[in-house]
């Protein structure tokens, strides 16, 4: 059986024999990079673990982002409704585990199946709502709710409270340098909100962090459960995973 946290293969009921034949296990790389702007999606990526964060470069080399993926979700789904063309950068912040499956699959399985169709549906009017509350959020709150706001976040699709990433990573995120990042964190620390290490964090009080953070927090986990209520259907699939191959 697939492992926890896969809902849009859970989602898609007995329809999974559709792409089933085509998934593969792959391991990705902390740092890798799964698409670039302009570029064409080749995959589909169904996290099994790890984060994967969708980044807006600028022509300065800023980076920042608007959309962090878990393993409750997938990156690339939304070419299977004919968004062919990378808008963001879909860079790996740490070693991930995924199904991977052709783009090209998803889409003939979205035209024959009309539960994929609307899983897919859900899903990425989901993303697009989290990439437009970001881009506000980084117009309208200030730096400390809007990391406390990202720790949450990160800690919930990592379904972990601790984070493996450094400070800069944090700031990079953010669209901010790790000057306006590291003084904060310290501030959380010694209020018992956070512990750190290097390139360690662990969320110590969630009700504190969350009475810290921006209300796009709370909006956006609302918006998340929304979704999620529409796609998890009780199924069984892929009974055979150990079969797959690896390439």
């Amino acid at each position: 059986m697939l492992g926890r946290g896969h809902r849009f293969l859970e989602a898609f009921g007995d329809d999974v024999a559709l792409v089933r034949p085509h998934l593969r296990p792959v391991s990705l790389a902390a740092g890798q990079v799964l698409n670039e702007p302009g570029e064409e999606i080749g995959y589909v990526y169904f996290l099994r673990s790890g984060v994967v964060s969708k980044l807006i470069p600028f022509e300065d080399g800023t980076e920042i982002e608007c959309v962090l993926v878990g393993q409750r979700g997938a990156v690339g789904a939304m070419s299977a409704l004919g968004v062919r063309t990378a808008i963001t950068r879909d860079v790996c912040h740490l070693p991930c585990e995924a199904w991977r499956l052709p783009t090209e699959r998803l889409s003939e399985a979205s035209r024959r199946s009309e539960r994929i169709h609307d899983v897919l549906d859900h899903y990425c009017a989901w993303m697009m709502t989290c990439a437009i509350r970001n881009g506000a959020c980084n117009a309208r709150h200030g730096v400390e709710n809007r990391l406390c706001r990202w720790l949450l976040t990160c800690s919930d699709v990592l379904d972990s409270d601790e984070i493996a990433l450094s400070q800069d990573v944090f700031a990079k995120m953010l669209g901010v340098q790790r000057s306006s990042v590291s003084p904060i964190l310290q501030k959380l620390r010694r209020e018992g909100l956070v512990s750190l290490e290097r390139a360690r964090l662990r969320l110590l009080d969630r009700p504190g962090l969350m009475a810290r953070a921006c209300e796009c927090y709370a909006v956006m986990k609302s918006a998340e459960h929304r979704s999620m209520a529409t796609m998890r259907k009780p199924a069984q699939i892929l009974g055979a995973v150990g079969g797959l191959r690896r390439h």
